[in-house]
């Protein structure tokens, strides 16, 4: 079930019946999240440590030993409070979805805490991102069903994360799946994701994607 509050985020959605529709995540797809979240961290004296495509357990003290969850949570959600409004944009993104609007109405689907909502808002203005913003519980995949039934035909989604994509394909299977990793080094640790249509190393490629699906003018 979609959790009510995002029902209403959702309704709140003015879309247009016959436009095809573009559903973007945000962080490692539009913004940096792990080169930024690591560089934080490290200003309070900890270390980011990936060794695989989740945070669990990926935080450090200065010793080397694991931080306790409730050390995470904190830092965390300081770097949320702090550091959204500042993330960084991925090269040629904000410059592709103003293409793409052209043949798509554009939402960006994002799991930010909703504490955070209005820095997300503004730091995606900031990079001439300026697209109605819904900010989601859980999987998208309900979701994006009631999105995809709302606009018109093809619908594309993009996000990073494997349970997502997987989240899409269980439950909004017509969407087409993008899945898109903006760090080389984070792509680096998932094997492909069988779920998805598309895996594109980066904004270009996903431009060339887009314009075929929507008929817009191929590069």
């Amino acid at each position: 079930m979609i959790p009510e509050i995002v029902l209403t985020r959702l309704d709140a959605l003015t879309l247009d019946a016959e436009r095809p529709l573009l559903v973007v995540d945000v962080d490692e797809v539009l913004v940096s999240l792990a080169a930024h979240l690591e560089e934080f961290v490290a200003t309070r004296d900890y270390a980011l440590r990936l060794t695989g495509y989740q945070l669990d357990g990926a935080l450090k003290r200065a010793d080397g030993s694991t931080a306790s969850d409730e050390e995470f949570r904190t830092l965390f959600t300081e770097f949320f409070e702090t550091q959204t409004v500042a993330q960084r944009a991925y090269p040629h993104a904000a410059r592709v979805l103003k293409t793409i609007s052209a043949y798509a109405q554009v939402v960006i689907l994002t799991n930010v805490p909703p504490y955070a909502e209005a820095a997300r808002v503004e730091n995606l203005r900031g990079h001439g991102m300026d697209y109605p913003v819904v900010v989601n519980e859980g999987g998208k995949g309900r979701a994006l069903d009631l999105l995809s039934r709302r606009a018109g035909s093809p619908v594309a989604f993009i996000d990073d994360a494997p349970g997502q994509i997987a989240s899409s394909a269980k439950h909004a299977p017509q969407v087409i799946r993008i899945h898109h990793v903006g760090d080389d080094a984070l792509r680096g640790l998932l094997d492909p994701v069988p779920e998805a249509h598309h895996a594109p190393t980066d904004w270009l490629e996903i431009e060339r994607i887009l314009l075929t699906l929507f008929d817009g003018p191929q590069r």
